[in-house]
């Protein structure tokens, strides 16, 4: 008998998309700087999609912080 996970999303984390959204870029050039490790935050793997921590993102993206320090 297999059981099936659920994944629940915060409000914590966003997808590639949004982040592309934010910066008016692509979700794989999102994916590409994250795994280089140009923007500097906390990123995880849920069910084969990439989710940004997005109080990380989104003060790295105003400039306030250029470590994942944030939340």
């Amino acid at each position: 008998m297999s059981s099936k996970t659920t994944v629940v999303l915060t409000p914590d984390w966003m997808r590639c998309s949004e982040a592309a959204g934010r910066m008016g870029c692509t979700p794989t050039t999102i994916r590409k700087r994250l795994r280089r490790g140009t923007i500097p935050v906390n990123w995880t793997t849920i069910e084969g999609t990439i989710h940004l921590n997005r109080a990380q993102y989104l003060a790295w993206l105003e400039g306030k912080t250029t470590k994942a320090n944030v939340a």
